[in-house]
């Protein structure tokens, strides 16, 4: 998905279109688009990190500690970042 050219174009077109709608739901105005761009870029290099893992020879199940683990660990820093 990541290296495939129209595969990657149309997955960024959904995160836009996640981002898009995650502001509007979190209120419309900019801290909410800011916010769901923050949300939307650690997803995205989440899942960068677990499709660089897997490429490389990870099986997922192998993956999954430490992509929880990750995920943990970043949506804790972007919470305590956003939510005052």
């Amino acid at each position: 998905m990541f290296t495939t050219p129209a595969l990657s174009t149309r997955m960024h077109e959904y995160m836009d279109e996640d981002e898009q709608a995650l502001a509007e739901a979190l209120g419309g105005d900019a801290t909410a688009e800011l916010t769901a761009a923050q949300v939307v870029a650690v997803q995205r290099v989440l899942a960068r990190r677990n499709w660089s893992a897997i490429d490389a020879g990870s099986s997922a199940a192998d993956r999954y500690p430490a992509a929880v683990a990750e995920a943990d660990a970043a949506f804790g820093r972007l919470t305590t970042r956003v939510v005052p």
